[in-house]
């Protein structure tokens, strides 16, 4: 396959890139009454008729990130190679809670299979070979899928620096920074972290500060979506910085565990330990698991690297086909600049899904 590379950007706006063309835009209604996303875009270069389906679910502290703009080697990396590329979006915290945003992967990925024959045309998209790619939070919730999708299971998991063991986060040491300085106080934000109401969730957000750096209508042309700066958007945009700026393990549990709802803590841990991957395959030694490939910094401070090593380690125990590669002296959200570095993972994933190409890529 021929290295690919990306356009020069802004060193200013480094991730907030324009939503690669050529997209369908469609919603549906989950069984939680909450409607929504997904953006497919077509695979290109088809290696066979029916071409497998890689579903990208994004990152932001489960509190933020979109699924508009999927990372920039994506595109390359699976729909020029063949894969119909299909990202999702799933209610985010505070109103939902980490399950609720498992479900509506679960749930998002279950109605592709059964829609995008009639949308790519029959004989166009094989549904059974599908991969899943999730970065950060999205790296959690693949890991998370990989326990639950089993009829049929995906071919390969992409891990791209995910937290595979929640406790890290629950068990943090408490930091005491200064009142917070935005357009929101710190009250008015540990009352919204508070908000269980459905009538007020979003599924798409901020990543991180673009609502700063870019105006309204340059952030709409760049995501190819109808957002608008307003009050709540913002207040969206600002708790996730302000949660996670902070590391208050109860600001945790508000925000996307939810942890009213269990009446004591030995029913509260099992919760926390089912929603985390690396705590459920180390207790049930026999549960099988997909072929997973790890992406990961060693300067990760929001994930530490050993989050990687220790889910990859566990996995090679049961024999499951495992590729790391872990960057020395990168931080967290590093990928966007790579190039041909993640090509091992891109062709491990073409084996488990059974694409085999000539030696000149194609």
């Amino acid at each position: 396959m021929e290295e690919f590379s990306f356009d020069k950007v802004d060193e200013d706006l480094m991730g907030f890139f324009y939503a690669p063309a050529g997209y369908i835009d469609y919603t549906f209604k989950s069984s939680s009454g909450v409607e929504l996303g997904v953006r497919v875009w077509p695979a290109e270069n088809v290696v066979q008729d029916a071409a497998p389906i890689a579903f990208w679910v994004h990152g932001g502290g489960f509190l933020g990130g979109h699924h508009f703009v999927p990372l920039p080697w994506l595109t390359p990396g699976f729909r020029k190679r063949g894969y119909h590329l299909v990202s999702l979006n799933y209610r985010l915290a505070p109103q939902a809670a980490l399950d609720h945003q498992l479900a509506d992967c679960i749930e998002s990925v279950e109605w592709c299979r059964k829609i995008l024959p009639s949308i790519l045309g029959e004989g166009q998209v094989d549904v059974d070979r599908y991969v899943l790619v999730g970065e950060s939070a999205g790296g959690t919730l693949v890991t998370l899928m990989g326990l639950h999708l089993t009829s049929p299971p995906p071919r390969a998991i992409v891990d791209v620096y995910g937290l595979v063991d929640i406790w890290h986060y629950v068990n943090m040491p408490d930091r005491t920074p200064g009142p917070w300085k935005g357009e929101f106080t710190d009250e008015e934000l540990e009352r919204f972290i508070s908000d269980r109401d459905l009538n007020n969730v979003l599924t798409d957000a901020c990543c991180w500060n673009e609502q700063e750096l870019l105006p309204q209508e340059e952030l709409r042309k760049r995501w190819a979506a109808d957002i608008k700066y307003d009050k709540r958007f913002r207040l969206q945009a600002e708790a996730h910085q302000w949660r996670s700026t902070r590391a208050f393990p109860g600001d945790v549990h508000k925000a996307f565990l939810h942890s009213e709802r269990f009446p004591d803590k030995v029913e509260l841990d099992k919760f926390i330990t089912s929603m985390a991957p690396l705590k459920v395959l180390q207790e049930d030694k026999q549960r099988s698991y997909p072929p997973t490939a790890f992406l990961h910094g060693s300067a990760d401070e929001p994930v530490p690297i050993q989050q990687s090593y220790d889910l990859a380690a566990s996995l090679k125990e049961r024999g499951v086909p495992v590729i790391e590669r872990c960057e020395e002296g990168e931080p967290h959200v590093f990928d966007i600049k790579y190039t041909s570095t993640i090509q091992p993972v891109l062709d491990f994933v073409d084996q488990h899904v059974g694409i085999k190409r000539q030696e000149d890529g194609t």
